[in-house]
């Protein structure tokens, strides 16, 4: 019997090249997904860093790292790219993840474009081919690092991103950074309430509360208390745009910052469901934090609890409800198992169904239709306006049929028998760690949600 091949769909697109030349991640994953069917492959997930560049660090690439995870666990056997240049650009970069490809038996294959691997000619051609890249990169890098120095120092804006009270005006070598008289004000009232307050959290609440048309999160307040901008200083070139704040005040809160800066200790305390956890009302993963209360004879009792911190740090999600790690564990002791197992009947009942086949009848229609859309624009006959609302109705459509005929019909449901079959699963639950415990619900729940009426839900992998 021919061995079934688990394949795992690699994507990268940097904004650059989605803006430039339509490198989109639907596009390229419609591509890889029919890639797979015609080779049999069965897609166990899908790993897509949008707006990455080959440059960008290993560990800033999220979802490669979690395709070497998944990799390093045996749930892959095969990864599928577009091009080599989604894979990598640089090197030194490409051979420590085939170090880990080759530990684990992993190939890797081009959907558009041809590589062997297995004899010395095809690896000599390969790093020929990365090397080029690489220097291709570099030498880009180094161009628009001149070019952006250059644009800075005849203080012409290299990033259409401003700090809020900042906006760009004039064209072309005329563009410069000005005041936005909108927001005036709004920069103002941030550092003087920073001075006022002394706090990240009371700014973000005050400016939110009075400015609601121009929302504004913690994180985003505290980077721009520290923008050397508003004095006007921008990569060290003096005088760039027109300052709000004296440098003396800008380092005078900067310094306040810095003494107000709390020391943070480590924790040892692992938070079971971390990263589990969604807030039902952002979608935002909800961080788990230690709750102190103190009881009889001063006693200082710890408490784990998960919150949506977009709710007690941005105030911009009415989220308010914290979830007692201990009470969501005797939860889902007394009904995981229960769900799950409804979970298992539903997805085999949708794969008894007989309907596989007139999903592949709908799905080869849409690529004939796409097909044929083609040769008519090629052909000059529609328009391109035309052609391109047509094309991604198509697009759009086969990725909903694709995945509809991959993912419950081929969804291996061997793992969720096992563990329904294993009567002291509970038992063996509680002697675990809590490590043990958080890579145990990992396994199998892809989030947790609790609704207004702090129900939980369980949304299962």
């Amino acid at each position: 019997m021919e061995k079934v091949i688990r394949a795992g769909i690699y994507i990268r697109v940097s904004t650059e090249e989605q803006a430039k030349h339509g490198y989109s991640i639907e596009s390229q994953k419609s591509r890889l997904k029919a890639w797979a069917k015609e080779h049999n492959y069965i897609i166990v997930n899908v790993y897509a860093d949008e707006g990455k560049s080959a440059r960008t660090k290993l560990s800033n690439r999220k979802e490669l790292l979690r395709l070497l995870k998944d990799v390093e666990e045996d749930k892959i056997d095969r990864i599928i790219i577009w091009r080599l240049d989604r894979w990598f650009r640089n090197v030194a970069d490409y051979y420590r993840v085939q170090d880990i490809l080759d530990k684990h038996k992993v190939d890797w294959e081009c959907s558009d474009e041809e590589y062997n691997t297995t004899t010395s000619n095809g690896r000599l051609y390969l790093n020929i081919k990365l090397s080029i890249a690489q220097n291709e990169s570099d030498q880009t890098s180094d161009r628009i690092k001149f070019n952006f120095d250059n644009m800075v120092k005849n203080k012409r804006p290299i990033s259409g991103a401003m700090p809020v009270g900042y906006k760009i005006v004039g064209e072309g070598r005329d563009k410069r950074v000005v005041k936005d008289p909108d927001l005036e004000q709004f920069a103002l009232d941030m550092f003087d309430k920073y001075e006022e307050t002394m706090s990240f959290r009371k700014v973000t609440e005050y400016l939110n509360l009075n400015y609601p048309q121009r929302p504004i999160g913690f994180e985003r307040v505290k980077r721009h208390l520290k923008n050397t901008m508003y004095y006007g200083c921008y990569r060290d070139v003096e005088d760039y745009c027109e300052p709000y704040i004296s440098k003396e005040r800008w380092q005078k809160i900067n310094d306040l910052i810095a003494k107000n800066k709390r020391k943070y200790t480590r924790t040892d305390y692992v938070f079971i469901f971390s990263g589990l956890i969604k807030c039902y009302k952002c979608g935002r993963r909800m961080s788990g934090s230690m709750v102190h209360s103190r009881r009889v004879r001063t006693e200082d009792v710890k408490t784990p609890t998960y919150k949506c911190a977009k709710h007690y740090y941005d105030t911009q999600c009415p989220n308010n409800h914290t979830i007692t790690e201990r009470l969501l564990e005797e939860w889902l002791k007394d009904n995981f198992l229960k769900q799950l197992n409804e979970y298992v009947v539903k997805i085999e009942d949708v794969q008894n169904e007989d309907e596989s086949q007139d999903i592949s009848k709908v799905i080869h229609k849409l690529e004939v239709r796409k097909e044929r859309l083609n040769e008519l624009y090629l052909d000059n006959r529609i328009s391109r306006e035309k052609y391109e609302t047509e094309y991604q109705t198509i697009v759009s459509d086969l990725e909903k049929y694709n995945e509809k005929a991959t993912d419950d019909q081929q969804r291996d449901l061997s793992k969720y028998h096992k563990l329904l079959n294993n009567k002291n699963v509970l038992e063996l639950y509680d002697k675990l760690n809590n490590e043990n415990k958080k890579a145990f619900w990992y396994e199998y729940i892809d989030c947790i949600k609790q609704d207004d009426d702090k129900k939980y839900i369980i949304f299962f992998k």
